[in-house]
């Protein structure tokens, strides 16, 4: 039954996006927002994109992720702002690859575009290697301007991507991404 509504739910949310951006209700927009709808999902259908089939949406974990993401973002900032108005140059860059965790798509470029809106922290790439079960394995690069060392970088990436599977993802991903991070917690080396 929840996979007949897919496709129609998918057609209404963008629909609803469309006359959000024109910013006005009218039958026209309405009219136009579903033809577009239409158009995107026939298009985006026969290319692999599965819409809303594999999408997990967990209201309390996704403000939860919001909050973090948003304290992250303020922390920066103040950090950032700070670097900006106090002379010399005390800037220590890296470029760092940080494994993930998730087979969501979805999940990997939310994490990848937080991580670019928080001040300071760039990706800049995601490379996709597949594996011999069938699954792909992504990796983000990351430029960061305050660099204290890779496990700071693996730990607070690990925690956002934590935070956007419990909200967006599978609940099966989490218990090798919490034996990661509880080993770094702890000291010990994982290897998988």
């Amino acid at each position: 039954m929840i996979r007949l509504l897919r496709v129609p739910s998918l057609l209404v949310w963008l629909t609803v996006l469309w006359v959000a951006l024109w910013g006005d209700v009218t039958a026209g927009n309405v009219l136009g927002g579903l033809l577009v709808a239409i158009v995107v999902v026939a298009v985006a259908r026969p290319t692999g994109v599965t819409g809303l089939e594999r999408t997990y949406f967990r209201p309390v974990s996704a403000l939860r992720y919001g909050l973090y993401f948003l304290v992250q973002m303020v922390k920066s900032n103040l950090i950032v702002a700070w670097e900006i108005i106090t002379p010399g140059m005390s800037l220590n860059r890296a470029i760092i690859a940080v494994p993930m965790h998730t087979s969501s798509a979805g999940v990997v470029a939310l994490v990848a575009n937080s991580i670019t809106l928080t001040p300071g922290t760039v990706t800049i790439e995601v490379i996709e290697q597949p594996t011999d079960d069938g699954l792909i394995d992504r990796t983000l690069f990351i430029h960061v301007l305050h660099f204290l060392g890779v496990d700071a970088v693996h730990r607070d990436v690990l925690r956002l991507e934590r935070l956007a599977i419990k909200a967006f993802g599978s609940p099966d991903e989490l218990p090798r991404l919490d034996a990661e991070l509880a080993a770094m917690l702890t000291g010990k080396d994982v290897s998988s």
